[in-house]
C-alpha cells in the first residue's frame, strides 16, 4: 500500500496559520490526527512545535507533527483485503456495482490522482500535482519542525524529511537533481544549519481540488437530475437533497498534500453521516449548473 503521493509523503501534520474555512477544516483534523495516531501507533507519531515563518519573518509557533508512514499504512490496511486490477470502468445493475468480477453494495471511489471520471461528469475534477521530498542528514539536531513554502522535520531516527516541490497538472517527471539541491539549499536557510547530505530521495503525485477543499459524499447524477429539474439550465435553484444521485456511491479524494491529516478526521465524519458541507461534491455540480448557463453550453 503507499502508491504515488501516499508512498513519497512526508506525513507532516502541520496546522494552517491564516484564517477561513479550509484553515479551521485542516486544523481540526489535524488535532484529531495527532490524537488517532497517538492512540494506534504512538511510536510512529513524532509530535513537536512547529515554527512557522512568515514572508516578513516574523513567525508563529505551533503543535505538529511527522507521521511513519510505512508502519501507519500497513497497520490500517492489515485486515482489509487487498486486490490489485486495471479498472476501465464501473456498472451498477440489479441493485450492485459490478468491477471486473467483483460486485458491491456500495462503492467508494478513493483512486487518488489517477482517477478515472469512471461516471463522465463533467462536474468531477481531480488535479494532479507531482512533488519530490527528501530523506536528508545534517551536521545537527533539530528539535522542531519548520514551516516556510516548505516544510523541514525535527530529526527522527537521525533524519530530517525536507519537503516538497508541487508542479500542478503534471503526472510524472524525472528526478531533477538540481531541484533536489535548491530543496537542500532552501531547507538549510530556514532550519539554519551547514550540511546536507541527501539519503533518499522519495516523489509522488498528489490527487488535489480546484478549490483545495477534499470532494468526500455521494455524486449528482447530473443528467437525470436536469432532466427531473430542467429550470435549473436556467438558473433557478431547489433543495439539494431533492437531486438524483447515484446509488450506493461515495467519492473519498481530493486531499492534495494533507491526507494524513485528514483522512483519519473526514472518513470518522463520514462514518457519522456528519460530513462538512464544504467537502461536499454537490458544491461543484451547482458551479458547474451555473458556469455552464453563463457560457451558454448546452447542458
Amino acid at each position: 500500500m503507499g502508491f504515488g503521493g501516499s508512498g513519497a509523503a512526508g506525513a507532516f501534520l502541520n496546522p494552517k496559520s491564516k484564517k477561513g474555512e479550509l484553515t479551521q477544516l485542516t486544523n481540526s483534523a489535524i488535532n484529531f490526527a495527532i490524537n488517532f495516531y497517538s492512540q494506534i501507533l504512538p511510536k510512529n507519531i513524532h509530535k513537536s512545535q512547529l515554527k512557522h515563518i512568515f514572508s516578513d519573518n516574523s513567525f508563529q509557533i505551533l503543535n505538529g507533527a511527522v507521521v511513519d508512514v510505512p508502519p501507519v499504512l500497513e497497520f490500517l490496511t492489515a485486515k482489509v483485503k487487498k486486490v490489485f486490477e486495471k479498472v476501465e470502468e464501473i456498472k451498477y445493475a440489479d441493485k450492485v456495482w459490478k468491477i471486473n468480477s467483483f460486485q458491491a453494495k456500495h462503492l467508494i471511489l478513493a483512486t487518488g490522482a489517477f482517477s478515472q471520471n469512471f461516471l463522465n461528469e463533467e462536474f468531477i475534477n481531480i488535479r494532479p500535482v507531482w512533488g519530490e521530498r527528501l530523506d536528508i542528514e545534517i551536521d545537527k539536531k533539530l528539535t522542531q519542525i519548520v514551516h516556510k513554502k516548505i516544510l523541514v522535520s525535527q530529526t527522527v531516527n537521525g533524519i530530517v524529511r525536507v519537503g516538497a516541490t508541487h508542479f500542478r497538472n503534471v503526472f510524472e517527471r524525472e528526478f531533477n537533481e538540481q531541484e533536489q539541491i535548491e530543496l537542500c539549499n532552501e531547507a538549510k536557510e530556514i532550519a539554519e544549519f551547514d550540511s546536507c547530505k541527501i539519503i533518499k530521495v522519495y516523489s509522488g503525485v498528489r490527487s488535489a481540488s480546484f478549490d483545495y477543499f477534499p470532494i468526500i459524499g455521494q455524486i449528482v447524477n447530473s443528467q437525470k437530475t436536469i432532466a427531473k429539474f430542467p429550470q435549473l439550465k436556467h438558473g433557478r435553484k431547489y433543495p439539494e437533497k431533492e437531486f438524483i444521485f447515484y446509488p450506493n456511491l461515495t467519492i473519498f479524494n481530493g486531499m492534495g498534500g494533507y491526507g494524513f491529516s485528514l483522512a483519519p478526521y473526514l472518513a470518522n465524519l463520514f462514518a457519522q453521516n456528519k460530513l462538512p458541507k464544504n467537502v461536499i461534491p454537490t458544491r461543484y455540480f451547482n458551479r458547474w449548473v451555473k458556469k455552464s448557463i453563463i457560457k451558454g453550453f448546452k447542458l
